[in-house]
């Protein structure tokens, strides 16, 4: 009798255990895993002009990708959680205090977002979905078609990136005219940002003011897992209305920040110095799109 039991005790475990794992999530796997650079200038207050390089990976197949930044992946996957939720908490109560003991801004840039920006893209649809900041702690996103981007190849104009053979393309695209090199030699019609459509991987792309530029820092197969956008605080906006959102909210982003009083793991406040008066822009500097204007 005993005997009998132990083996229905064991048999209902196995199957509990096959139960648990046809539930289990299954995501699209990627075929390749592009690295990419974006560097990008933007006004910040009294500092004025900024310079920043943020790295991007694009994980694509043939049907779907995602263009992201992957510490901001990394911490939206902890915030989708709560064991997640209490790692993060711990990790910026560190970087405050340190930032609190040191005064230096870099203690806290394993903790704070320096990009909200993502962009999938759905071939089948030929639509892609941009997720982005639209304003203080307010983000959103909207579609858009893949027809909106149209393509010039300049056939005879070549460049090799990374030991690739690189054909030139360009496009008049939301208020700026960007050129592009692809590579046919990778026959997947995708790249950096909202880019794709051409019959190779977009390897570069920038833009005449040079305000904006995706780079290519490296190629690999991959089978990784797609997943979604873990954050799910992202509300659907009209891309207009998003950018023009932002751009208020850059405009005030000295007087935000320093509004914002930093609790510290001791319970004391930052005192953060008045911000200097935003210097002008003489180089017109502005968002990729500038069609919101």
């Amino acid at each position: 009798m005993k005997a009998l039991r132990f083996i229905t005790i064991i048999a209902l475990f196995f199957f509990a255990l096959g139960a648990s794992a046809k539930k289990k999530r299954e995501y699209p796997r990627a075929k390749i895993k592009v690295g990419y650079n974006y560097y990008n200038k933007f006004l910040r207050g009294g500092d004025g002009v900024v310079e920043k390089n943020t790295p991007f990976i694009l994980l694509a197949n043939q049907e779907q990708s995602k263009f992201y930044c992957p510490s901001t992946e990394y911490r939206d996957s902890l915030l989708s959680t709560p064991s997640g939720r209490a790692k993060e908490r711990q990790m910026f109560d560190a970087a405050a205090a340190a930032y609190v003991q040191n005064r230096d801004r870099s203690a806290m840039d394993g903790v704070v977002y320096h990009s909200r920006l993502y962009v999938t893209k759905d071939f089948a649809k030929s639509v892609s979905t941009t997720y982005d900041q639209a304003g203080m702690g307010e983000c959103g996103y909207y579609d858009e078609p893949f027809s909106e981007i149209d393509w010039l190849i300049v056939e005879d104009s070549t460049k090799t990136i990374l030991d690739y053979q690189c054909i030139m393309a360009t496009t008049d695209f939301h208020g700026r005219k960007w050129t592009v090199w692809f590579t046919p030699e990778i026959p997947m019609q995708d790249g950096p940002w909202k880019f794709c459509g051409l019959p190779g991987l977009i390897m570069e792309a920038s833009e005449p003011s040079v305000q904006h530029c995706f780079t290519v820092t490296g190629i690999e197969t991959s089978s990784q897992p797609i997943f979604p956008v873990f954050n799910t605080e992202y509300e659907k906006m009209n891309r207009i209305d998003m950018l023009k959102a932002y751009a208020a909210y850059r405009k005030g982003s000295a007087a935000y920040s320093r509004a914002m009083i930093m609790d510290t793991p001791d319970g004391s406040k930052v005192e953060m110095d008045a911000p200097l008066p935003p210097k002008s822009n003489t180089q017109n500097i502005d968002f990729p799109e500038t069609d919101y204007h």
